[in-house]
């Protein structure tokens, strides 16, 4: 019996530190609880995660409070409460959120947590708000416009300014005394 307990102590250890390499790789997660979903219904959540580079692990309880522990995230401990998984972001934690909350908005009983994002600890609502924004290129894309916009403000008053300097010089040249009559001689 020793040696299964030997067993069983060993493996609960190589599962949290992989959870920590994990953590290490991809310092932004989500802490989901998937009590009463279904199988079919995790795998389909992670084909979904995955197309934002994203993945899904259960964990076991007992060695999700080592994790914690050992990577000073104390205060997410209390978030521990059945059946839990977390979801490692990739690049974009934007795109992790919205599937996720997408995903708990279908499924009365997946309940999102928490989430550690840089370092922070961040709340389900802040997860949420998260999931509303827009993506990455569209934020740059607004950006870039709003930079932009000035620049072409600016080109068209230059413009205008030119446009109004030349209807002047026409208006001189027309308004002196044979100015057309040289013009019809050519």
């Amino acid at each position: 019996m020793a040696k299964q307990e030997k067993f069983a102590r060993l493996c609960k250890e190589k599962m949290a530190e992989e959870i920590i390499s994990r953590i290490n790789e991809h310092p932004n997660f989500v802490i989901t609880s998937y009590m009463g979903s279904s199988t079919s219904d995790l795998e389909n959540l992670r084909k979904n995660l995955k197309k934002s580079s994203s993945n899904y692990l259960v964990v076991k309880n007992s060695i999700l409070k080592v994790v914690f522990d050992r990577i000073k995230l104390s205060d997410e401990v209390s978030k521990i409460d059945g059946g839990m998984g977390l979801s490692f972001s990739g690049q974009d934690i934007l795109a992790t959120c919205r599937a996720l909350s997408v995903f708990a908005g279908t499924h009365n009983k997946f309940k999102i947590k928490g989430a550690i994002v840089d370092g922070l600890s961040i709340t389900p609502e802040k997860v949420k708000v998260l999931a509303s924004l827009p993506s990455k290129e569209v934020l740059l894309a607004q950006v870039l416009a709003g930079m932009k916009s000035p620049i072409a403000g600016f080109v068209n008053t230059l413009s205008g300014v030119l446009k109004k300097f030349v209807y002047v010089v026409d208006a001189i040249k027309k308004s002196k005394p044979g100015a057309d009559v040289k013009a019809d001689i050519k």
